[in-house]
């Protein structure tokens, strides 16, 4: 990602100030794209693909560019129960799987940036929401983008404009019908959440500046007036802050080397399935993968005792846009929400890849959950990193 990262930046380095970020969208039904995945089934297409990719990216950022306009954005919130809890309980033998979990309903929040014009004219949306993109699963075999292509097809459809997806804090969170095979599902899915987006972006048609009570109107009833002032001419703040928190490791994390053995061995037994053991190579193949994307993180992390936990924190007037990396639980959205109340608190995870993995809650570190289990920072990391940038959003430009 850094090296991306690095050469478009280098691309528009005559932009005084341009700095670049990515935020993924998280599908798990993408290509695991690792240059380092070369020497698997397919991997001779990951450095071409890697290599068009960037070209696309730099003509898209260099276009962007240059077709800046002065712009307004407005902001509409709703909910949508398409995505639910995932920390699930199994009743027949207590241990925690990764899937809907009717016991903690949470209402999720969908937000919609609406961008126009200064002329009015629409220039396009942003939707945030906090579900992992897992409609599909094991029995699916087919490149998708789960329930965001529907999504997005829902809103442009209406729109007439782009519209990109933001991922929003969803450790703990996934669709209530998910880890299927159908790609209905997910189209389905991703119907649902661009229908709540559009209720919205609707909202927000005639929004024409503050809207204020005008007073009393005498009529077959006493009626309030409320009218739209119109915008005034002065500017909104907008600021940029990439600041950086250190957050400890966990103690217990293996080394890449270790793991390198342990992939090994289930490598092995994938290739030499024990017959009377049905289910063996394909368990075996499910463990090297375990081991493999363990490998992936530790091997790459940073030296110390602490991960430098990179963080966007851009302010366009009363809105505060968020780009965390790794992924973190949906409290991270909730606290800082509840921090800044009279402010809109838009969080992306992904921002730069997920070197540091999941961050559950410290309260979660005391049950056996995947996300635990793969984590490689201390409980309380997510804590602190809430109080950093809570600390920063109700500081005055």
């Amino acid at each position: 990602m850094a090296w991306m990262r690095n050469r478009v930046e280098e691309s528009i380095k005559d932009t005084p100030g341009a700095q670049v970020s990515f935020s993924f969208g998280h599908s798990h039904s993408a290509g695991h794209i690792c240059s380092h995945r070369s020497d698997r089934p397919g991997g001779d297409l990951i450095g071409p693909y890697l290599d068009l990719l960037l070209e696309k990216t730099i003509d898209a950022v260099r276009r962007s560019l240059s077709e800046m306009k002065p712009a307004r954005v407005t902001v509409a919130d709703t909910t949508c129960d398409m995505g639910a809890h995932r920390d699930f309980q199994d009743p027949s033998d207590g241990q925690f799987v990764c899937g809907f979990n009717p016991a903690k309903p949470m209402s999720l929040p969908v937000q919609v940036l609406r961008i126009r014009s200064t002329e009015g004219h629409d220039l396009g949306t942003l939707v945030t929401y906090p579900c992992h993109p897992t409609t599909l699963a094991w029995e699916n075999s087919l490149i998708s983008p789960d329930y965001i292509g529907a999504l997005r097809e829902v809103v442009e459809s209406s729109s007439g404009v782009p519209c990109q997806f933001l991922l929003a804090p969803c450790g703990d969170i996934g669709p209530r019908h998910g880890f299927v095979g159908n790609v209905e599902i997910a189209d389905t899915n991703g119907r649902q959440l661009g229908h709540s987006a559009l209720s919205a972006w609707h909202s927000l048609d005639h929004t024409d500046g503050d809207f204020v009570y005008r007073g009393p109107v005498l009529s077959g009833a006493t009626l309030g007036e409320w009218r739209y002032e119109g915008w005034s001419d002065v500017e909104a703040v907008f600021s940029h802050e990439r600041f950086q928190v250190d957050l400890p490791y966990r103690k217990d994390l293996r080394s890449p080397a270790v793991v390198k053995d342990e992939l090994a061995e289930w490598e092995a037994k994938g290739e030499t399935p024990d017959s009377t053991q049905p289910d063996r190579a394909g368990t075996a193949r499910a463990m090297a993968e375990r081991c493999r994307r363990e490998w992936e993180r530790v091997e790459s992390l940073p030296a110390g005792d602490t991960y430098p936990l990179q963080v966007d924190h851009l302010r366009l007037g009363t809105i505060d846009v968020i780009l965390v990396e790794g992924e973190p639980y949906f409290q991270l959205l909730a606290d800082l929400q509840a921090a800044a109340p009279d402010r809109e608190i838009v969080v992306g995870v992904l921002s730069e890849g997920s070197r540091c993995s999941y961050m559950p809650t410290r309260e979660s570190y005391s049950k056996q959950l995947y996300q635990v289990d793969v984590s490689l920072l201390a409980a309380g990391c997510l804590e602190t990193l809430t109080e950093e940038i809570a600390s920063r959003l109700t500081v005055d430009d």
